[in-house]
């Protein structure tokens, strides 16, 4: 019997709570306050008079036609996120919208940022029922089902918005706009449903979706600027011949690359001439403990010999071979085999840096 009692007093209990649910968006609590009126104001005592009448505390008037008390809605904002590199929200907290800026690597970012959002509306299934080719364009209708109120009432919420991207004459920057332009409710919970904060939410909602297929775009950019960044080093032989490295960069940029590559190896760069595409060098695979606080000599990384070398940067536009000498003799091409690895690695990672 006792084990009844207690089985009823919970299944009461669960009947209670199912009976009280709130949703999410509506407020709880006592809402005795939002019938308070004015009192009225003070009257002095016959003969008496009052103090002159501060107005530090008085409340001023408001529009009171928005919604109060159980009412309100209270669902959290949804935030506009700049997930993507070079993108933040606008510090417009009036508009849903996101500033997006250049990046290395990318050519036209008014293009980048158009195609970007027209991806993310057929991943959201959203038709485009109006175009301006990266200025502004119109949504069909977005559908969402919802049970509201606390009988749970089916309602269907449909909403149609405007996106607008704002480009200046530099092309360098975008701030591209969310605006809910249309709305229409249906089904038995229509009138119950919570608009303001909802609807607000719904747009950073399809803003944020616009961002992330942009920042997922972005890898892509990324990755084939990384590619193209990396200088591909490969054993050749230059143009009279003698066993050489060849590099895919013009000779402008081999020339001031090579003075680090050499540096980083253990050469030490004695002289050089740029009109003559050469460097003398001393290398000296260990320099040893020396005093002498001028003496910076890096320790030699290559399987070489101690002593003279030149280098020969040779090139054009595009492709550039390096060809090494111990005094006037050419390296073999079993040097150049030889010295591979620790050669190229060195010009890889000193042209990524």
């Amino acid at each position: 019997m006792k084990v009844s009692s207690i089985a009823m007093i919970c299944l009461s209990s669960l009947a209670v709570s199912a009976c009280s649910f709130t949703p999410r968006e509506q407020a709880e609590g006592g809402f005795d306050y939002t019938d308070t009126q004015p009192v009225q104001a003070l009257e002095p005592a016959p003969g008496k008079q009052l103090p002159e009448r501060s107005r530090r505390y008085e409340i001023p008037p408001v529009d009171g036609a928005g919604a109060v008390g159980a009412n309100m809605n209270v669902l959290p904002p949804v935030l506009v996120r700049g997930t993507a590199a070079g993108s933040r929200a606008s510090e417009n907290v009036d508009v849903t919208a996101v500033d997006f800026s250049e990046l290395d690597g990318m050519d036209d970012l008014p293009n980048f940022t158009w195609e970007g959002i027209k991806a993310a509306l057929q991943r959201e299934n959203l038709t485009i029922v109006a175009e301006t080719p990266e200025q502004s364009l119109t949504t069909g209708w977005q559908q969402e089902q919802l049970e509201v109120g606390e009988d749970e009432l089916a309602a269907t919420v449909q909403r149609q918005y405007q996106v607008t991207m704002q480009v200046p004459d530099h092309r360098r920057t975008a701030t591209v706009t969310v605006d809910m332009v249309d709305k229409q409710v249906s089904g038995p919970g229509a009138s119950e449903v919570p608009g303001g904060v909802s609807d607000t939410n719904a747009e950073a909602n399809l803003l944020n979706a616009m961002i992330n297929e942009i920042a997922v775009r972005q890898q892509g950019v990324f990755e084939a600027a990384e590619a193209a960044a990396t200088v591909t080093v490969q054993p050749s032989f230059n143009d009279a011949g003698f066993p050489a490295y060849q590099v895919d960069i013009g000779f402008d940029v081999a020339w001031p690359l090579m003075a680090d590559v050499l540096e980083g190896l253990g050469f030490e760069i004695d002289d050089l001439n740029q009109s003559a595409g050469m460097y003398y060098l001393e290398y000296m695979r260990d320099p040893g403990f020396s005093l002498a606080f001028w003496n910076d000599q890096r320790e030699g990384k290559l399987d070489l010999a101690d002593g003279s070398y030149q280098l020969n940067v040779k090139g054009d536009d595009s492709t550039t071979t390096l060809t090494f000498y111990r005094g006037d003799t050419p390296l073999t091409a079993a040097d150049i085999d030889r010295l591979y690895g620790p050669i190229a690695a060195e010009i890889r990672q000193r042209s990524a840096l």
